[in-house]
């Protein structure tokens, strides 16, 4: 089995910790390895490290290479240009091409898979994927559907028709639709029904059956990407990539194939999976491992009086946040940026991003 990983994204519903620099999947949040980190570390169990393609950015590949020493250096694939998870996936999916032939492997099994993604319960999450193989063997394009606990209004979510494989440790459904994220009310009449999952973009396939949703739902970007593949033998591919890359439109994995591809099929699974969406998030993560005796969630040294079902988080050693009287809000304290907010606001953090982007302020991005 092979695995591509996405390591783009900028992670803005984690500034000020996640930055322009140093977004969330380089970041230590809530353990001591980094969520790219802990994404290979998922899945070595599943196949040697010279398997697995990164793909993430210019400006992040040095540190990708810097944290993954057991990654061939050649394996981290580094996209000229963001254009979504489409094309990102199509790029590692050249490499891997390669790596296989030159292995005597001509139609592997290949996951998808994020690196800023948290999963608690990981020898579940491997199970799942060892039987996602299974059905992805049979011509299913396979993606794992996280088991909704709660109404959640931020995730984009996946309904299943019937039963369409049981030849696993569990079944897989043919997906009858994808939807996007939906408001409350839609979200709870979702969860009741039990035929929903959220969308975890997580995608098991055999290398073939993608190639060829590629090229008969996008067959643009096929094309590029044949171009692409044929510029790889030469010895100006560094030069010619960024020009081949230009004319490259974004385009999701989500609404380029799977929504459009009839080979979908989903496995509903509960492995403790968690996007990291924003700073509530890794609230909860923090107090799932230990929280004060208010539930307050806690990173740093914290002094609280009166003070309730917050997050504090420090970045300074040695350094003091005292609060009174303060409940469900968010505190993240670096060097440079304090950021306070209501926590049924954290989600407008991206707000703040997006203002200091429109004023210039790129030295606190």
């Amino acid at each position: 089995m092979y695995a591509t990983i996405l390591a783009g994204g900028g992670g803005s519903r984690l500034w000020p910790l996640s930055r322009n620099n140093t977004p969330k999947q380089l970041l230590t949040l809530v353990s001591p390895r980094s969520m790219l980190q802990e994404t290979v570390d998922r899945l070595t169990p599943l196949m040697p490290p010279e398997n697995i393609v990164i793909v993430t950015g210019e400006k992040h590949a040095d540190q990708a290479r810097a944290q993954l020493p057991e990654v061939p250096p050649g394996n981290i694939v580094v996209e000229p240009a963001a254009r979504g998870t489409a094309p990102a996936i199509g790029l590692g999916l050249l490499h891997i091409i390669r790596l296989a032939a030159a292995r005597g492997e001509t139609d592997p099994v290949v996951g998808s898979f994020h690196a800023d993604h948290v999963i608690t319960d990981v020898p579940e999450f491997q199970a799942v994927v060892r039987d996602a193989a299974v059905v992805a063997e049979s011509g299913c394009i396979v993606t794992l559907g996280i088991t909704p606990d709660y109404p959640h209004t931020g995730y984009g979510y996946i309904e299943r028709d019937g039963e369409i494989i049981d030849n696993t440790n569990r079944p897989a459904y043919r997906v009858a639709r994808f939807v996007e994220k939906p408001p409350l009310a839609v979200a709870q009449e979702y969860v009741a029904t039990g035929r929903y999952s959220w969308n975890s973009g997580m995608f098991i396939w055999k290398l073939s059956t993608i190639m060829n949703e590629f090229e008969r739902y996008q067959p643009e970007l096929s094309r590029r990407l044949s171009e692409i593949g044929t510029a790889m033998d030469e010895p100006d591919f560094a030069e010619a990539l960024p020009r081949l890359w230009h004319g490259i439109r974004t385009e999701t994995i989500d609404v380029g194939i799977a929504e459009k591809s009839d080979r979908m099929a989903v496995i509903p699974a509960d492995f403790g999976w968690s996007d990291v969406g924003d700073w509530s998030a890794v609230a909860d993560m923090l107090a799932a491992k230990e929280c004060d005796e208010a539930q307050n969630a806690v990173r740093g040294l914290h002094l609280g009086i009166q003070t309730n079902h917050s997050l504090i988080y420090e970045t300074t050693e040695g350094k003091l946040i005292a609060t009174i009287g303060m409940q469900d809000v968010v505190i993240i304290d670096t060097p440079d940026v304090l950021l306070v907010c209501a926590r049924d606001r954290n989600q407008d953090v991206k707000k703040v991003v997006e203002d200091l982007r429109a004023r210039g302020g790129t030295r606190y991005l």
